[in-house]
């Protein structure tokens, strides 16, 4: 059973490629994530980039872990084996976010295997950067995006590690 309020570290498996063909992509590279899950019965998923390079031993996450760019999923699918969501591309207005909002379209799997939660996504975006009070924010754009050479797909694979630095 997966808890309805956590937050976690992930070792994940990301791989990239075009945004008009989310079938190719790169191969993997590791990153690490820090995953959460809040709200009224779990509703929201935040999936985080750290920043943190992967070096060593991987079968803990390192200290110092914080989020950079959040996504933000909403509970679809309350499944018995596993949960789904959705991922938004924009923020709803009583949410808020560690880091800054990565607005994305998507769809994530939960699964709990043995002690470890097993995370795997796939999803695109394609943003432009503004400002608001001098914070860095991300706008989503329509299909073609306007300058938009960073629109990305994605992949995740990612399984929980023990983290001395959760909280």
């Amino acid at each position: 059973m997966i808890t309805e309020t956590f937050r976690v570290a992930m070792l994940n498996a990301l791989r990239t490629g075009p945004y008009a063909t989310p079938y190719q992509t790169s191969p993997p590279v590791p990153e690490w994530l820090v995953a959460a899950r809040s709200g009224p019965g779990g509703t929201y998923l935040f999936i985080s980039d750290t920043a943190t390079s992967v070096e060593g031993d991987t079968n803990s996450a390192p200290e110092g872990l914080s989020e950079q760019n959040s996504i933000v999923a909403i509970l679809a699918e309350d499944r018995a084996d596993a949960l789904q969501f959705l991922m938004v591309r924009h923020l709803p207005t009583t949410v808020t976010v560690p880091g800054r909002f990565f607005p994305a379209d998507g769809m994530v799997e939960l699964r709990k295997d043995g002690t470890r939660m097993r995370l795997t996504a796939f999803g695109r975006h394609a943003h432009s950067r503004g400002s608001i009070d001098g914070q860095t924010v991300l706008y989503d754009t329509p299909h073609p995006a306007p300058n938009a050479e960073g629109a990305l797909n994605w992949h995740f694979a990612a399984e929980e590690r023990p983290w001395v630095g959760a909280g």
